[in-house]
């Protein structure tokens, strides 16, 4: 016959095994703390910023409206140029001899900011050092090879890649994950413990599982009632 639970009878599952509940959502926290420092290896990432200026003839004059725009419109073109074979075979070559271009490409994404002439170079490499490294050379050469690729001379150098930030593993993330991947475990834990605890907890369990009237019951005895009880029962007997 299907059993139903009330709201009650969860919030007292969940009482009774909170020190499960808790010791899971630790254990898990603690498991993917030592994954992500120890089997995880860490990446750092370096960024280059390069802007998109006016053309000579556009700084002798206002700079209109549309003309802006259509820089804009050129940042994206240039965000496409700067991951072209053309610029990364070329930066490939001066990093390593081993270095491929999909390798690189790997490690390179670009993005501007949004409304603006100013593009960002970032490279992700597991040392800081190559991080930098790698983010001078690509910007040095999407400055030295775009001009002559696109007949251009509006590129300027904004900022170069001098310190790198760890960007992988996020501990925070990673352990708030662990506790919650526990906290689901300990939740299931509790459930399939109550699931498979055959006791009887209600009356009406008995009448419908063994089909049978209950004609009493009988309440729970304390320590101390009984020790109060049997220290009655002795001195009636010495009584008599």
């Amino acid at each position: 016959m299907e059993e139903t639970i009330t709201l009650k009878e969860i919030m007292e599952v969940l009482r009774k095994n909170s020190v499960i509940i808790l010791a899971s959502m630790f254990l898990f926290a603690t498991v993917a703390f030592g994954y992500l420092q120890y089997f995880v290896p860490a990446k750092y990432e370096a960024v280059s910023q390069v802007l998109i200026t006016q053309n000579a003839q556009d700084q002798n004059s206002a700079v209109q409206n549309s003309e802006i725009q259509a820089n804009i419109q050129m940042v994206n073109t240039y965000s496409v140029v700067i991951k072209s074979p053309r610029i990364l075979k070329s930066a490939a070559a001066e990093i390593s001899p081993t270095m491929s271009v999909e390798n690189l490409a790997g490690k390179v994404s670009v993005d501007s900011v949004q409304n603006s002439q100013v593009i960002n170079i970032h490279v992700v490499d597991h040392r800081p050092e190559d991080a930098i490294k790698t983010a001078q050379i690509v910007t040095k050469s999407f400055l030295k090879e775009t001009p002559s690729m696109m007949k251009v001379s509006n590129i300027e150098l904004l900022a170069d890649a001098s310190t790198a930030q760890k960007v992988s593993p996020n501990m925070k993330v990673g352990i708030l994950a662990g506790m919650i991947g526990g906290l689901v475990i300990g939740v299931v834990i509790a459930f399939v413990r109550r699931m498979f605890d055959d006791r009887f907890k209600k009356e009406e369990e008995i009448v419908v599982r063994l089909g049978i009237p209950v004609i009493g019951t009988i309440g729970n005895i304390t320590a101390s009632e009984e020790s109060d009880n049997g220290g009655t029962l002795k001195r009636r007997r010495k009584k008599r």
